[in-house]
């Protein structure tokens, strides 16, 4: 025992790394002494907590642990190995995390384990090691949570997003039919209106899929969400972003943004997608489009270049401010943006200057 220690204390590390008193005592089955404090608090968790050797034999467990799992009396369990109340798939699992607690003074996992009822159960278990004086580890803490019910809701939520999902893409497929049968039965005249409209709604479709959770219905992205990320899957249809033939070329600094700035990027986006493939440089075969971002203090410039040796002569976009250009202009508006145009020898630029701030995540928007 350490001398500084007389009381037979043993030692489990905690988050911070650094060693704190558990209990002063093994409780029935591990062979130090149990003072008062020790095993009220042993008892009092709420998850179950079961002390295993560093042979991976079950040494005790507090008795919330004893209902959680419905085993009925630990005793006729103590001293046999954990991994016994583990189904056998789990077996090599359980291995390896007592071993790497073992090795680096942390392990976790997750699985599910019927209770002694047979009722089956999920399981959050985090290892941790203990010490007795300055020594090796002796044993190991096993605090396991019980999530079944945390995994049932998330089922449940899941499940009514992805009803929630095919009722948008839905939605977005009724009114693009609306959309072409109003068109056809109006005339020819208002044909091009509706291809444009259908081509925004598509955009905004896009959007909402590259933003939404990626177990709706196989729409989404795993992983966060980003500038870049969303130009991408936006622009994706007006050209081969990867390949020999690429006439959309995207790169520089990107930083993550929120669900809530989609709708007016994408309405940017495709705007000017469209014009460029009615006026501008898509719509020339030896045409295409560069799209620079650059971080600069509390704001991002998104500079959309175009090019194509048939457009020296001068500009082919209208020069009226159409239903678009006032979208567009919005759009930047909401994202506390300002936006300017210039014509190159090569063709349209466009720098469009917006606030990060209006980019991120809601204070309410859970991360991804």
């Amino acid at each position: 025992m350490n001398d500084a220690d007389p009381s037979g204390t043993i030692w489990a590390m905690g988050d911070g790394g650094g060693p704190r008193s558990m209990f002063a005592s093994s409780l029935r089955h591990v062979d130090l002494p149990l003072d008062t404090l020790g095993a009220s608090l042993f008892d009092a968790s709420e998850d179950c907590i079961t002390v295993v050797g560093v042979d991976g034999r079950m040494l005790a467990m507090n008795a919330n642990g004893v209902r959680l799992t419905e085993i009925g009396d630990f005793d006729a369990l103590a001293g046999g190995p954990w991994s016994a109340l583990w189904p056998s798939q789990h077996h090599r699992m359980i291995h390896d995390a007592l071993a790497q607690v073992l090795r680096t003074g942390a392990a976790r996992f997750t699985a599910d384990r019927p209770t002694g009822s047979g009722n089956i159960k999920w399981w959050e278990v985090v290892l941790c090691p203990m010490f007795e004086d300055s020594g090796p580890p002796t044993r190991v803490l096993a605090i396991s949570r019980d999530i079944t019910d945390r995994l049932r809701i998330e089922e449940e939520k899941a499940l009514l997003a992805r009803e929630l999902a095919h009722r948008i893409r839905n939605m977005f497929s009724v009114v693009n039919g609306v959309i072409s049968l109003s068109a056809r039965s109006a005339g020819p005249e208002l044909r091009p209106f509706a291809d444009a409209l259908r081509e925004r709604l598509t955009g905004l479709w896009r959007a909402i899929s590259y933003v939404s959770p990626p177990e709706l219905s196989g729409i989404g992205h795993a992983g966060d969400h980003s500038l870049i990320g969303l130009l991408h899957v936006l622009l994706a249809p007006y050209g081969d972003l990867d390949g020999a033939a690429r006439r959309v070329t995207i790169a520089g600094d990107d930083l993550p943004i929120g669900r809530a700035a989609t709708t007016p990027l994408a309405l940017i986006a495709n705007e000017l997608a469209t014009n460029a493939l009615k006026y501008g440089a898509l719509g020339q075969p030896d045409g295409g489009v560069t799209v620079a971002t650059q971080l600069a203090m509390e704001r991002v410039r998104i500079t959309w270049t175009e090019f194509a040796p048939a457009l020296n002569a001068g500009p082919r976009e209208p020069v009226s401010d159409g239903f678009g250009s006032v979208l567009l202009e919005k759009a930047v508006g909401q994202l506390g943006g300002r936006m300017g145009r210039r014509w190159l020898t090569t063709g349209l630029e466009v720098q469009i200057d917006l606030a990060v701030d209006r980019l991120g995540r809601h204070p309410g928007e859970p991360a991804r």
